[in-house]
């Protein structure tokens, strides 16, 4: 089923998420405790440290204009944030929008996570995000491959620096290049991948592994103090107590492991988040043939699992495992709408409703519901709009954002 006046409305979604989103930054921008912030003070003022660069700047924004560090930090977040949400508009603008696309633009693991859980709201991986999308720009199926060599070569190490965990999602910016080149021979294929990654690689490494010395982070934590009045906390804090990668692998897996039966209750719960979350995605995927020779593959599934190998790595260096379905999905997500908004691939929509037409005919003979579209529509309010995944690996599934984000800013609004 087409949908019409997608554009019209994915508009008046995209403006009504940053106005929460806006709204709510300003709200907790002065909250001590909050962890966006914490994250956006680290900066370089101890030396070198990874995700520093945002917080230097900003460090230096408010002390040459005598602003107050948290309210630059707020016109930071919020700027990135507007730029992410514009892009992801223009970018879903004019695609072909059917009823499967439309599930796999709204679920509650893409775009509406940030708002529906407040603390994971403007975190550093919105610069992949946003890298994500310049990139695809780019690399349109028109446009010459040495502008997508060259955006590689120059500007992902910046979104290293900036986010040094996009290392375990470089494959899909080398896919995009090897697809780009797949007329060209294997060999000059692969020695251009080497050439071109190697500066991010080296980036991405040395953010990961240069780390704060203990007189360096002393000198960051006093800086923040005598200048602004800050508390180095949170994020900022683990600057200097969670600096090795094997910290942070053996914190998750002591979660995973927290009580009896735990690693069985996470690992199912988010298997079960990431199956219906993607579900939609993993629809049209699999209902997906390449309209391009590439290789020996004809559909895109196994690329996409290949291109996603690696990414369980990175799952295991955080506990924020919302927030790692987040990444996964917006990851997949993008790459395969590149590839459907330049014929790269075509779906075969037909046999997706040849398959869903017989469910909702069932459903539609056993239940109360009469029209094909009134069930359909609420089904989808049900799903996009009535759960969100947690933030932390051992939280519960979220219920009814839809309802608690505009009820929370009202309520507030009213009653603060």
């Amino acid at each position: 089923m087409i949908v019409k006046n997608f554009n019209f409305y994915f508009f008046i979604f995209i403006h009504s998420i940053l106005l929460f989103a806006v709204f709510h930054l300003y709200k907790k921008h002065l909250v001590g405790n909050d962890s966006s912030i914490s994250e956006w003070i680290i900066n370089y003022q101890g030396g070198f440290t990874r995700r520093g660069l945002p917080g230097e700047i900003a460090f230096h924004l408010a002390k040459t204009f005598d602003l107050k560090l948290r309210f630059v930090i707020f016109l930071f977040q919020s700027f990135f944030y507007s730029l992410y949400l514009l892009l992801i508009y223009y970018f879903f603008r004019n695609v072909r929008i059917n009823t499967i696309i439309l599930f796999a633009i709204f679920t509650p693991i893409f775009l509406i996570y940030h708002i529906a859980e407040l603390e994971v709201l403007e975190r550093k991986e919105i610069f992949l995000f946003i890298g994500y999308i310049w990139f695809y720009n780019i690399s349109k199926k028109k446009n010459d491959v040495r502008k997508s060599i060259l955006w590689v070569f120059f500007i992902l190490p910046i979104v290293s620096v900036l986010y040094e965990p996009s290392i375990f999602y470089y494959s899909f910016f080398a896919a995009t290049i090897i697809i780009k080149m797949r007329n060209d021979k294997i060999t000059k294929i692969i020695l251009t991948i080497i050439l071109i990654f190697i500066p991010s690689l080296v980036v991405s490494w040395f953010s990961a592994f240069a780390l704060i010395t203990a007189e360096g982070f002393e000198i960051m934590k006093n800086s923040l103090s005598e200048n602004f009045g800050e508390t180095c906390y949170m994020s900022c804090q683990l600057m200097s107590s969670k600096k090795e990668t094997l910290v942070h692998l053996n914190t998750t897996i002591n979660k995973l492991t927290e009580a009896e039966n735990s690693l069985f209750i996470y690992l199912f719960r988010y298997f079960m988040i990431m199956l219906v979350g993607c579900g939609p995605l993993l629809i049209l995927i699999k209902n997906s043939t390449f309209n391009i020779s590439l290789f020996n593959f004809k559909r895109p599934a196994l690329p996409f699992l290949i291109l996603n190998i690696i990414v369980p790595i990175h799952w295991l260096m955080f506990v924020d495992w919302g927030r790692a379905v987040n990444i996964t999905y917006v990851s997949s997500l993008l790459f395969f709408f590149y590839l459907y908004k330049n014929d790269l691939i075509k779906i075969n929509f037909k046999n997706i409703q040849k398959k869903l037409d017989p469910l909702i005919n069932f459903v539609l003979e056993k239940t109360f519901f009469k029209s094909k579209k009134f069930f359909v529509t609420f089904v989808f309010v049900i799903y996009a709009f009535g759960w969100s995944p947690p933030t932390l690996l051992s939280a519960d599934v979220n219920s009814i954002p839809g309802y608690r984000i505009p009820y929370k800013t009202i309520k507030y609004l009213l009653f603060r």
